[in-house]
């Protein structure tokens, strides 16, 4: 059954003047999604699996928000920096088998690099600022407050460590990933163009056989008798 115009927002049959809106934004429902993820880039590895983009989607905020809630109560419950990390590097990790180490990048804030250097000034930091105020290394501050629907919340200074070695464990996994993946993938894409281009040149071989003149009669050099 064709889809209605007055629905679609767009003729059936597009004409010669008529504008191609194909390149902007969906109108409706019922234009087809392009893709899930960030980029468009096909992995090394193999095809793009939409299903898996799917659930990668659906996955990765309640994972991040689940590592979150580890690093804020690591304090007094299970949990803390180290927990939180990992779980947050499982969601990237997921997100790169489903996009591959382009899809992987392109969903960082910054590089892992950046986040490793990040964590570590936290931590010396939270080490070193004491010692301003003639106090021990690690010396905790407490702070607390409250708030209108949370009540009484405890602020540590220890949370700003947990949150260094939360960056920490989430930038190393990150680069030891995007680092062995990219290893392989780059070996993969290489592979790939080789093929790529050993087929591009048979086919243009076989064009320009086909594309020859057929070769001449060999001539005696004797006239025909009339």
């Amino acid at each position: 059954m064709p889809a209605d115009p007055s629905r679609t927002g767009r003729p059936l049959v597009a004409g010669p003047g008529a504008p191609d809106d194909s390149s902007g934004p969906p109108e409706s429902w019922e234009a087809p999604r392009e893709r899930w993820l960030s980029t468009v880039i096909r992995p090394a590895f193999g095809p793009r699996s939409v299903l898996l983009e799917v659930v990668t989607r659906l996955l990765i905020p309640p994972i991040l928000l689940f590592s979150v809630f580890l690093l804020v109560s690591g304090h007094n419950q299970p949990g803390g920096g180290f927990a939180g990390g990992l779980v947050a590097s499982m969601a990237y990790v997921l997100r790169y088998i489903a996009g591959g180490r382009h899809e992987l990048l392109a969903g960082l804030p910054m590089r892992p690099n950046g986040l490793l250097a990040i964590g570590t000034l936290m931590g010396c930091a939270t080490a070193g600022l004491p010692l301003l105020a003639g106090r021990p290394v690690f010396d905790s501050v407490k702070r607390e407050f409250t708030l209108p629907v949370f009540g009484e919340v405890k602020l540590l200074s220890a949370l700003l460590f947990e949150t260094g070695v939360y960056l920490i464990v989430v930038g190393l996994v990150l680069s030891v990933v995007a680092a062995l993946g990219a290893r392989m993938e780059a070996e993969e894409e290489e592979a790939r163009i080789e093929k790529r281009e050993r087929t591009a040149l048979l086919r243009r071989r076989a064009a320009a056989r086909a594309a020859a003149p057929p070769p001449a009669p060999p001539t005696t050099g004797e006239e025909p008798p009339r």
